[in-house]
């Protein structure tokens, strides 16, 4: 049986993965640096494998996306495979061009939105930014990380005083209000000549923070983030969590962590990290791509198993997809079905859905109340109310492309989609000790 893990620990832990992760490609490199930790194996999609039963794998796709897995003592077509999934990225603001707008000297960085971003959230804060570089390096182009790990822009709001209407509601335009003010510049003739490149500005920024000829930077995936650390708060000690990117970070940690905490066992165990689904998964390395099929197959030719292996395998699995569920949030009681919304502190999010737009089923969702008994940890079912419609999960495109039984599962969540959200530290811990469970216990898979 997992450890019993502390939910101080689990916060403090959580806090930093979330302070260190402030993208998916930076989200990915922590998970590798734990995992390693931990004793796991990096492989490459390049070369063959060679595995062992009990020893932990791992493999990257795109450098935002990456499947751990732990052969099992039987054979995969024999004992089946356990998955637990989440996603890396979050709504942002992404760099649109390197190439900064310059009006009266205000030099403004041009922004796409990623996701279904609160946008009113994202003004008047400190904005960092970080991403992926891409470089020459002799015949070659190579990425590494970049992180400005300081504030290095801000979205201006409008004053009060000339839209008196503004908390009546407000449409950003994201030409027009979201470009991000990062430097004032000069007007006379003489400023002007002497910041020719003003329009190069950002990239000359992210040249010099690396240490780097400007020339040899080819290309840039960067976003802005809220620089302001994941903070902790309420009665006992501080019970809540208020931080960015918790959507989906938080079930991030919590595979990572119950993962970690386990060993072996008689089935392949698999701890599913996928970037894209802000954004529908439709991408190479993302839960809609063949990344995890590959790999499922790619194991059962590594064990030398029948080609029908494969099918019977997956016939016999089970996929936890964790991602957030909507938080009961008192101001806005209309929105929510009260019998049927999840409460921060009050366990784990069980979610349905009549559409499938979540992947649980009565069977799988009595299989998780079978789980949560084992672990004597508390859950609770969500439903949209019924004259709205939920939003969806990787759960089901996994169950799709797999054929694999799977369950629905999250943190309650308060604000999603914000720049800043809201989860229960005994929520997180919970959710760890499930997924540990999960991973361990050989039950929790029978039909």
């Amino acid at each position: 049986m997992v450890e019993n893990f502390s939910m101080v620990e689990e916060t403090k832990k959580l806090c930093n993965f979330l302070d260190a992760s402030p993208t998916a490609y930076h989200a990915v490199e922590n998970i590798k640096s734990q995992l390693m930790a931990h004793g796991a194996v990096a492989l490459s999609e390049k070369e063959q494998w060679q595995l062992e039963p009990g020893v932990t794998y791992f493999v990257s796709r795109g450098g935002s996306s990456l499947v751990a897995f732990r052969p099992g003592i039987q054979p995969l077509m024999r004992a089946g495979y356990k998955l637990a999934c989440a996603h890396t990225d979050s709504p942002a603001l992404k760099v649109r061009s390197w190439n900064c707008l310059d009006t009266s000297g205000m030099l403004r960085v041009p922004v796409d939105v990623y996701g279904d971003a609160i946008l009113s959230t994202w003004l008047d804060r400190p904005l960092a930014l970080a991403g992926q570089v891409f470089l020459r390096q002799d015949t070659r182009i190579v990425s590494i990380l970049y992180n400005s790990n300081r504030p290095v822009g801000v979205i201006p709001n409008l004053a009060i005083h000339l839209n008196r209407d503004i908390n009546k509601g407000f449409e950003y335009n994201i030409a027009q209000h979201l470009p991000v003010l990062m430097s004032v510049a000069g007007t006379t003739e003489a400023e002007k000549a002497e910041n020719a490149e003003n329009r190069l500005w950002l990239k000359n920024l992210v040249a010099l923070d690396l240490g780097l000829d400007p020339g040899s930077i080819y290309g840039l995936d960067l976003s802005f983030y809220d620089y302001e650390k994941a903070v902790v708060f309420g009665a006992n000690g501080g019970d809540l969590i208020n931080s960015s990117r918790l959507d989906d970070l938080c079930a991030c940690h919590a595979i990572l962590e119950g993962f970690c905490a386990t060993k072996g066992t008689l089935h392949t165990q698999l701890a599913c990290f996928f970037d894209a689904e802000e954004i529908g998964s439709m991408t190479a390395q993302g839960a809609n791509s063949n990344f995890l099929r590959d790999i499922l197959a790619r194991i059962s030719i590594a064990n030398k198993e029948p080609a029908e292996g494969f099918y019977r395998a997956a016939a016999g699995s089970l996929c936890l997809s964790c991602d957030v569920a909507q938080g009961w949030n008192p101001a806005y009681p209309e929105k929510f079905d009260p019998s049927l919304t999840p409460v921060l502190g009050q366990g784990v999010a069980l979610k349905h859905n009549i559409s499938q737009r979540y992947g649980t089923s009565a069977a799988t969702g009595a299989l998780f109340a079978r789980l949560c008994e084992l672990a004597g940890v508390k859950y609770q079912s969500y439903l949209v109310k019924a004259d709205m419609q939920s939003g969806r999960t990787i759960g089901p495109m996994i169950a799709e492309r797999l054929g694999v039984r799977t369950i629905d599962i999250g943190h309650p969540l308060l604000s999603m989609h914000s720049v800043r959200e809201t989860i229960h530290s005994e929520d997180h811990r919970s959710m760890v000790r499930l997924i540990g469970l999960f991973f361990e216990d050989p039950t929790s898979i029978a039909e």
